[in-house]
C-alpha cells in the first residue's frame, strides 16, 4: 500500500478522534464524575498531564496530516504533481472554490478555537465555566464532523444529499465520543488503585462513560446503516467489491467492540460498584482498564479500514466509476450520483483552452441509462460569471458529446447536467470540476 492519501487519512482520523475524545471525556465524563463525588485532588491532578499530552500531540498531528491530505487532494483535483499542486494559486483555488476546501478552512478555524479552549479546559482548576465546556465540545464536534465533506456522502442529490451527509457527520462525532474517550478512561482506571477517593471517581466516571457509550453505539449503528444503504446498495455488492469486503471487516470489528463493551457494562461495571467484595472491585477495575485498551486497539484497526475505504469507489458505484488508466491523460473527471441516476463527466483536455466533454449516464442498477436529450451547463469560477448551456449530441456508443467548449480560466467550474429520460422525467445532477491552468 503506497498511496500517501491512505496514510494521511489514517493519521488524521486517529489524531482528530483522539483530541476530540479528550475534550468529550473532560466535559461529559470526568467533570460530572468529579462533581458527583467531590473529586479526588490527587487523582485529578495526576490525570491532567497525560490528558494534555494526548490532546496537544494529537492536535498537532491532526493539523499536519490535515494539511497533507489537503495538498494531496488539491493535486488530484487539478491533475498536477504534489510539488506543482503546492503552488499558492492551486491551493487557493481548491480552498476557496470547492466544498472540500471550504470545509477544511472551517475545520482549521475550529482547530485553532479548540486549541484556545484546551488550555483552560485541561488546567487543574476545579471549576470550568459552562461556556468554556460548550465551546470546546462544539469546536471538537466541528473538527471531527467536518471530515464528512471529504467523504463519499457529499455529492448526492435530493433526499440523499441531505440525509447522507447528516448521517456521516453524526457517525464521525459518535465515533469520537466512543473511541476517543477509551484511552482517557483507561488512564483514569489505572490511577490510585488502593485509594477510596480515587475509586469513587473511577466508579462515577465509568457509569458516565457507560451512558455515553450506549448513546454512541446506538448512533453509530443507525448512521452506519444509512451510510451502507447509500454506499453499498445491495447484498451482492458487499461480497463482489473490495469496498464491500472491507466494510464487512469493519462491521465485524465494530460488533466485536460492542461485545467487549457489553461485558464491561453488564458484568464488570456492577462488580466495580460492589462494596461488599473488595477483591472483585479490584479485579473489575483491572479488567475494565484492559478491555478499554483492547477496544481502543480494535478502534485503531477500524480507523485504518476507514482510511482505505475513503480512497475506493463505493460498492454501489464501483462498477461504473472509471479508473485513472481509462481516462485520457489530460482529462478532468467527475462522477456525480443522485437517487434516479448518475453521470460521468469527462472534459478533455482538462485545462484552459478549447475542450470537448463526454457524458455517460447510468441508472441505480449500474446499467447505461437511456435519455432522449441532454444539456450541459458550465459556470466559470469567477464571481458573477454567467452560466453557459450546451446541447449534447449522442454518439454511436451511447455517450453524449459536447465539442468546442471554451474554458477561459482555471479553477473550480460548476457543472450541471439535465437529462430528459424516456419517461419524460428530468435527471438533474450538479457538482464541481477543477480545470487546470494551461
Amino acid at each position: 500500500m503506497t498511496d500517501p492519501l491512505v496514510y494521511a487519512r489514517f493519521i488524521h482520523f486517529a489524531a482528530t478522534i483522539a483530541v476530540t475524545g479528550v475534550a468529550f471525556f473532560v466535559v461529559f465524563v470526568l467533570d460530572p464524575a468529579a462533581r458527583k463525588t467531590g473529586g479526588d485532588p490527587r487523582t485529578i491532578k495526576a490525570l491532567w498531564p497525560p490528558l494534555g499530552v494526548i490532546a496537544w500531540i494529537s492536535l498537532a498531528f491532526a493539523l499536519a496530516s490535515g494539511a497533507a491530505w489537503f495538498v494531496i487532494t488539491a493535486a488530484a483535483m487539478s491533475s498536477q504533481t504534489l510539488a506543482d499542486a503546492m503552488a499558492p494559486n492551486t491551493l487557493w483555488t481548491v480552498l476557496s472554490q470547492t466544498d472540500f476546501g471550504n470545509a477544511w478552512l472551517l475545520r482549521f478555524v475550529s482547530a485553532c478555537a479548540l486549541a484556545a479552549a484546551l488550555a483552560p479546559l485541561l488546567s487543574p482548576q476545579r471549576a470550568r465555566p459552562a461556556w468554556l465546556q460548550a465551546a470546546a465540545v462544539i469546536c471538537a464536534a466541528v473538527l471531527v464532523g467536518g471530515i464528512a465533506w471529504a467523504g463519499h456522502a457529499i455529492g448526492g442529490q435530493g433526499v440523499e444529499g441531505v440525509v447522507h451527509p447528516i448521517a456521516d457527520v453524526l457517525h464521525l462525532i459518535a465515533a469520537a465520543a466512543w473511541l476517543g474517550t477509551l484511552v482517557p478512561l483507561a488512564l483514569l482506571l489505572g490511577l490510585g488503585a488502593n485509594d477510596a477517593a480515587a475509586l469513587a471517581v473511577a466508579r462515577a466516571a465509568t457509569l458516565r462513560f457507560s451512558t455515553l457509550g450506549v448513546l454512541s453505539v446506538g448512533t453509530l449503528l443507525v448512521t452506519g446503516i444509512v451510510n451502507s444503504w447509500y454506499l453499498v446498495g445491495s447484498i451482492p455488492a458487499f461480497t463482489s467489491t473490495d469496498y464491500g469486503r472491507l466494510l464487512i471487516l469493519k462491521i465485524a470489528l465494530f460488533f466485536a467492540m460492542v461485545a467487549v463493551a457489553s461485558i464491561n457494562r453488564l458484568r464488570l461495571t456492577p462488580r466495580l460498584l460492589d462494596d461488599a467484595n473488595p477483591a472483585a472491585v479490584h479485579n473489575a477495575r483491572r479488567q475494565l482498564r484492559r478491555n478499554a485498551t483492547v477496544e481502543a486497539s480494535m478502534g485503531a484497526a477500524i480507523i485504518a479500514i476507514v482510511a482505505l475505504l475513503g480512497t475506493l469507489p463505493p460498492a454501489s458505484h464501483a462498477q461504473m466509476q472509471m479508473s485513472p488508466s481509462s481516462l485520457p491523460p489530460d482529462a478532468a473527471y467527475q462522477h456525480i450520483h443522485g437517487e434516479q441516476g448518475m453521470v460521468d463527466v469527462i472534459i478533455d483536455p482538462g485545462h484552459v483552452g478549447t475542450a470537448g466533454v463526454t457524458l455517460r449516464l447510468w441508472n441505480e442498477d449500474m446499467e447505461p441509462l437511456d435519455a432522449r436529450a441532454l444539456t450541459l451547463t458550465l459556470t466559470a469560477p469567477k464571481a458573477g460569471s454567467k452560466a453557459k448551456t450546451y446541447t449534447a449530441t449522442r454518439d454511436q456508443d451511447g455517450n453524449w458529446q459536447v465539442d468546442g467548449i471554451d474554458l477561459a480560466e482555471p479553477g473550480n467550474w460548476a457543472v450541471a447536467v439535465d437529462a430528459v429520460l424516456d419517461s419524460n422525467a428530468h435527471l438533474k445532477l450538479a457538482a464541481e470540476i477543477v480545470i487546470d491552468a494551461k
